[in-house]
Protein backbone atom coordinates (compact mmCIF):
# COMPACT_ATOMS: atom_id res chain seq x y z
CA UNK A 1 0.00 0.00 0.00
CA UNK A 2 1.63 3.65 -0.91
CA UNK A 3 -0.15 4.46 2.37
CA UNK A 4 2.10 2.05 4.62
CA UNK A 5 4.78 4.01 7.10
CA UNK A 6 8.54 2.96 6.79
CA UNK A 7 8.74 -1.07 7.18
CA UNK A 8 10.50 -2.75 10.00
CA UNK A 9 11.29 -6.32 10.05
CA UNK A 10 10.41 -7.74 13.45
CA UNK A 11 7.34 -8.37 15.01
CA UNK A 12 7.74 -7.14 19.00
CA UNK A 13 5.20 -5.48 20.32
CA UNK A 14 1.71 -7.31 20.75
CA UNK A 15 -1.46 -6.05 18.98
CA UNK A 16 -3.44 -5.76 22.37
CA UNK A 17 -1.02 -3.87 23.73
CA UNK A 18 -1.01 -1.50 20.50
CA UNK A 19 -4.55 -1.14 20.62
CA UNK A 20 -4.34 0.16 24.51
CA UNK A 21 -2.56 3.07 23.21
CA UNK A 22 -6.08 4.30 21.60
CA UNK A 23 -7.69 4.92 24.96
CA UNK A 24 -6.31 8.72 24.85
CA UNK A 25 -9.11 8.28 21.31
CA UNK A 26 -12.38 8.97 22.66
CA UNK A 27 -15.43 7.97 19.83
CA UNK A 28 -18.39 9.29 20.50
CA UNK A 29 -21.63 6.93 19.79
CA UNK A 30 -25.57 6.77 19.85
CA UNK A 31 -26.08 4.64 23.21
CA UNK A 32 -29.13 3.22 25.13
CA UNK A 33 -29.58 5.64 28.69
CA UNK A 34 -27.91 2.05 30.18
CA UNK A 35 -24.81 2.86 27.76
CA UNK A 36 -25.42 -0.08 24.91
CA UNK A 37 -24.65 1.31 21.29
CA UNK A 38 -27.83 1.70 19.35
CA UNK A 39 -26.34 0.19 15.83
CA UNK A 40 -28.42 1.45 12.72
CA UNK A 41 -29.92 -1.22 10.32
CA UNK A 42 -28.90 -0.62 6.77
CA UNK A 43 -30.83 -3.76 4.90
CA UNK A 44 -31.08 -7.13 6.09
CA UNK A 45 -27.54 -8.51 7.01
CA UNK A 46 -25.52 -4.74 8.21
CA UNK A 47 -25.92 -2.40 10.97
CA UNK A 48 -24.46 0.81 11.00
CA UNK A 49 -22.80 2.43 14.05
CA UNK A 50 -20.57 5.60 13.28
CA UNK A 51 -18.05 6.23 16.11
CA UNK A 52 -17.41 10.04 15.97
CA UNK A 53 -14.29 11.57 17.23
CA UNK A 54 -16.21 15.00 17.96
CA UNK A 55 -18.63 15.42 20.41
CA UNK A 56 -20.39 17.76 18.50
CA UNK A 57 -21.19 15.68 15.29
CA UNK A 58 -22.31 12.55 17.29
CA UNK A 59 -24.77 14.99 19.13
CA UNK A 60 -25.98 16.47 15.71
CA UNK A 61 -26.61 12.37 14.66
CA UNK A 62 -28.41 12.14 18.03
CA UNK A 63 -30.95 15.24 17.13
CA UNK A 64 -31.71 13.35 13.91
CA UNK A 65 -31.77 10.00 15.29
CA UNK A 66 -34.32 11.39 17.89
CA UNK A 67 -36.36 13.36 15.19
CA UNK A 68 -36.77 9.88 13.06
CA UNK A 69 -37.11 7.47 16.41
CA UNK A 70 -39.21 9.94 19.34
CA UNK A 71 -39.91 7.42 21.58
CA UNK A 72 -36.49 5.98 21.88
CA UNK A 73 -33.96 6.94 24.46
CA UNK A 74 -30.62 7.56 23.43
CA UNK A 75 -27.73 9.28 24.10
CA UNK A 76 -24.09 9.87 23.24
CA UNK A 77 -21.55 7.67 25.16
CA UNK A 78 -17.88 8.42 24.80
CA UNK A 79 -15.96 5.23 25.02
CA UNK A 80 -12.18 4.75 24.18
CA UNK A 81 -11.47 3.61 21.21
CA UNK A 82 -9.82 0.60 21.93
CA UNK A 83 -12.61 -0.27 24.84
CA UNK A 84 -15.73 0.93 21.65
CA UNK A 85 -13.86 -2.07 19.51
CA UNK A 86 -13.62 -4.54 21.84
CA UNK A 87 -17.54 -4.11 22.50
CA UNK A 88 -17.90 -4.18 18.73
CA UNK A 89 -16.31 -7.09 18.31
CA UNK A 90 -18.48 -9.31 20.97
CA UNK A 91 -21.87 -7.80 19.68
CA UNK A 92 -20.11 -8.65 16.11
CA UNK A 93 -20.04 -12.41 17.47
CA UNK A 94 -23.21 -13.04 18.78
CA UNK A 95 -24.87 -11.23 15.75
CA UNK A 96 -22.73 -13.72 13.20
CA UNK A 97 -25.60 -16.79 13.64
CA UNK A 98 -27.97 -14.49 12.12
CA UNK A 99 -25.69 -13.52 9.47
CA UNK A 100 -25.31 -10.02 10.64
CA UNK A 101 -22.35 -7.46 11.24
CA UNK A 102 -21.99 -3.67 12.90
CA UNK A 103 -20.03 -1.92 10.42
CA UNK A 104 -18.31 1.14 12.34
CA UNK A 105 -17.02 4.29 10.34
CA UNK A 106 -14.79 6.40 12.28
CA UNK A 107 -16.06 10.02 11.74
CA UNK A 108 -13.42 12.69 11.78
CA UNK A 109 -13.79 16.09 10.83
CA UNK A 110 -13.43 16.96 7.09
CA UNK A 111 -10.58 19.23 7.38
CA UNK A 112 -8.45 16.50 8.83
CA UNK A 113 -9.20 14.57 6.12
CA UNK A 114 -8.42 16.94 3.47
CA UNK A 115 -5.22 17.87 4.52
CA UNK A 116 -4.54 14.29 4.67
CA UNK A 117 -5.61 14.04 1.28
CA UNK A 118 -3.54 16.79 0.31
CA UNK A 119 -0.36 15.80 2.14
CA UNK A 120 -0.61 12.33 0.63
CA UNK A 121 -1.46 13.53 -3.24
CA UNK A 122 1.60 15.71 -2.69
CA UNK A 123 3.41 12.66 -2.06
CA UNK A 124 2.56 11.48 -4.96
CA UNK A 125 -0.09 8.99 -4.05
CA UNK A 126 -3.27 8.07 -6.23
CA UNK A 127 -6.53 9.49 -5.28
CA UNK A 128 -8.09 6.32 -6.09
CA UNK A 129 -5.08 4.71 -3.39
CA UNK A 130 -5.81 7.35 -0.99
CA UNK A 131 -9.86 6.66 -1.43
CA UNK A 132 -9.70 2.77 -1.38
CA UNK A 133 -6.63 3.28 1.64
CA UNK A 134 -7.38 6.55 3.69
CA UNK A 135 -10.55 6.26 6.06
CA UNK A 136 -9.20 7.67 9.76
CA UNK A 137 -6.09 10.06 8.68
CA UNK A 138 -3.01 10.57 11.49
CA UNK A 139 -0.43 13.02 11.21
CA UNK A 140 3.13 12.93 12.23
CA UNK A 141 6.63 14.04 11.77
CA UNK A 142 9.49 13.82 9.70
CA UNK A 143 11.79 13.09 11.74
CA UNK A 144 9.29 12.23 14.26
CA UNK A 145 8.31 14.65 17.39
CA UNK A 146 8.94 12.60 20.60
CA UNK A 147 7.55 13.25 24.07
CA UNK A 148 8.93 12.07 27.45
CA UNK A 149 6.90 9.53 28.53
CA UNK A 150 6.38 7.85 31.98
CA UNK A 151 8.07 4.83 29.80
CA UNK A 152 10.76 6.70 28.12
CA UNK A 153 11.34 8.70 24.80
CA UNK A 154 8.49 7.96 22.11
CA UNK A 155 7.58 9.60 18.55
CA UNK A 156 4.00 10.73 18.00
CA UNK A 157 0.97 10.19 16.08
CA UNK A 158 -1.87 12.98 16.01
CA UNK A 159 -5.32 12.68 14.97
CA UNK A 160 -5.30 16.29 14.27
CA UNK A 161 -3.13 18.08 11.81
CA UNK A 162 -3.91 21.36 13.66
CA UNK A 163 -2.29 19.34 17.10
CA UNK A 164 0.60 18.34 14.87
CA UNK A 165 1.13 21.45 12.86
CA UNK A 166 0.89 23.43 16.70
CA UNK A 167 3.62 20.67 17.75
CA UNK A 168 5.93 21.11 14.50
CA UNK A 169 5.28 24.94 15.44
CA UNK A 170 7.43 24.55 18.54
CA UNK A 171 10.55 23.18 17.69
CA UNK A 172 13.46 25.46 17.61
CA UNK A 173 15.25 25.43 14.37
CA UNK A 174 14.08 23.91 10.79
CA UNK A 175 10.64 22.74 11.18
CA UNK A 176 10.11 19.15 10.78
CA UNK A 177 8.00 18.03 7.38
CA UNK A 178 4.75 16.68 8.65
CA UNK A 179 3.48 13.75 7.06
CA UNK A 180 -0.32 11.65 7.14
CA UNK A 181 -1.16 7.83 6.88
CA UNK A 182 -4.02 5.96 7.97
CA UNK A 183 -4.54 5.07 11.59
CA UNK A 184 -4.58 1.25 10.35
CA UNK A 185 -0.41 2.05 9.19
CA UNK A 186 0.36 3.81 12.31
CA UNK A 187 -1.10 0.88 14.18
CA UNK A 188 0.94 -1.47 12.23
CA UNK A 189 3.98 0.34 12.39
CA UNK A 190 3.65 0.18 16.21
CA UNK A 191 3.48 -3.34 16.50
CA UNK A 192 6.21 -4.00 14.16
CA UNK A 193 8.76 -2.00 15.91
CA UNK A 194 11.06 -3.91 17.97
CA UNK A 195 10.70 -1.90 20.84
CA UNK A 196 7.58 0.13 22.39
CA UNK A 197 8.61 3.48 20.26
CA UNK A 198 5.16 5.38 20.02
CA UNK A 199 2.23 7.03 21.34
CA UNK A 200 -0.90 8.64 20.02
CA UNK A 201 -1.26 12.42 21.08
CA UNK A 202 -4.81 12.80 22.99
CA UNK A 203 -7.35 14.30 21.10
CA UNK A 204 -9.14 17.56 22.26
CA UNK A 205 -12.07 16.25 23.54
CA UNK A 206 -9.73 13.22 25.72
CA UNK A 207 -8.61 16.75 27.41
CA UNK A 208 -12.43 17.72 27.71
CA UNK A 209 -13.55 14.65 29.42
CA UNK A 210 -10.69 14.89 31.81
CA UNK A 211 -11.62 18.14 32.58
CA UNK A 212 -15.32 17.15 32.85
CA UNK A 213 -14.63 14.19 35.27
CA UNK A 214 -11.85 16.49 37.20
CA UNK A 215 -14.58 18.64 37.66
CA UNK A 216 -16.95 16.40 38.83
CA UNK A 217 -14.81 14.71 41.47
CA UNK A 218 -14.52 18.31 43.30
Amino acid sequence: MPLALLAAPALAIPEEQALKKLSVIPVFLLTSEKGVPLPIPQGDDKLLLPMFLQKSRAEQELGTFQKTNPDAKAKVSAIPMNVANERVNEMNEKLKADGKQIVTPVVGAKTDMDQATAILRKQGVSAEDIQKGLSVPVFFHKPFITVNSPNGVRGVFFLSYGDASRAASSIQGAKPEIQAADITNALAQIIDEKKDNFVFYPTSDFFKLMKEEGGQQN
